[in-house]
């Protein structure tokens, strides 16, 4: 191991396997298990930016359901040429 430093503490640099992680996990409470999937969804699922025309697409939609009005999955297909 090869130590560095950090804010003056000793830390060592070791390999981490998913192994260890999934160890360290499961010594966790399901409140922390939680808040870690909150942190992890964010780094595996980074945020995209939307274009203003898709923001006013989603927002349609939405509008739409709440409306409880449908689309046939035909009329979905042809837009989508499928």
């Amino acid at each position: 191991m090869t130590a560095m430093r950090y804010n003056d503490l000793g830390v060592f640099a070791v390999a981490i396997t998913r192994e260890h992680v999934k160890a360290l996990i499961d010594r966790l409470s399901d409140e922390q298990v939680k808040a870690l999937w909150v942190l992890l969804n964010a780094v595996a699922w980074p945020e995209v930016e939307i274009s203003p025309e898709d923001e006013a697409d989603i927002k349609e939609g939405l509008a739409d359901l709440e409306a409880g009005r449908k689309v046939s999955a035909e009329d979905a297909w042809k837009q989508l040429g499928i």
